[in-house]
């Protein structure tokens, strides 16, 4: 039985924004329904959280309205905290170690024997009981010998799980990164020298300098 696809539901809240703060921890509020969002696949863009300054108020709300709320607390009808933030961060920031930025802007996991990371991020709660392995049948292998068989689905339960799953399958596969020059996400660099996350980036950049000129 193959692992399969990495599937992470949630939504985005564009409407979030700060409204007060208890000790080190920020309180978030949200109006409207959010933004839809199914993700397939891990996204690299775990490494903005890891890089996210805590005391900055600004880059807490832009990650929420961008990604979500990492522990799902937040709805039209509930406020959610930065409570927890920081252990989140700890980390993917562990994990973001095993890369480093060689040829800029690329970024090149050069610690080959990561297994460490691994183990620790598998050891943490948000991996061991925020992540469940659904059976699926699906298509098993990528070349003439693929066939229909059981795989198991990863599907965590909340935007950090999903993140944390997502830092994983990244050190297993050893990729390489760059962040987008549009939006300063961070996504897996295919091929050397790509400079957007995606086309709807390469499209907004494209229009933007149309217009500053």
């Amino acid at each position: 039985m193959a692992l399969g696809e990495l599937i992470w539901t949630g939504r985005a809240w564009p409407a979030a924004e700060i409204v007060g703060r208890t000790g080190d921890d920020f309180t978030i509020k949200t109006s409207g329904k959010g933004r839809p969002l199914e993700l397939v696949g891990p996204a690299a863009w775990w490494r903005n959280f890891s890089e996210l300054n805590l005391e900055d108020s600004d880059a807490i709300i832009g990650f929420v309205r961008r990604h979500g709320d990492p522990f799902g607390q937040l709805s039209q009808t509930t406020q959610g905290d930065t409570a927890g933030w920081a252990y989140v961060v700890g980390l993917l920031k562990l994990a973001a170690s095993c890369w480093t930025r060689i040829i800029p802007p690329t970024s090149l996991c050069t610690v080959w024997d990561n297994g460490y990371v691994i183990d620790a991020l598998l050891a943490s709660p948000l991996f061991v009981e925020r992540v469940a392995f659904v059976p699926h049948v699906g298509e098993v292998g990528t070349d003439v010998t693929a066939r229909r068989g059981v795989t198991m689905r990863i599907i965590p339960e909340n935007l950090a799980a999903y993140m944390i799953t997502s830092a994983i399958l990244h050190l297993e596969d050893h990729v390489s990164m760059a962040p987008c020059e549009h939006c300063g996400d961070w996504f897996v660099e295919r091929r050397r020298g790509t400079q957007f996350c995606s086309a709807s980036c390469r499209a907004a950049s494209s229009t933007s300098k149309k217009e500053k000129k």
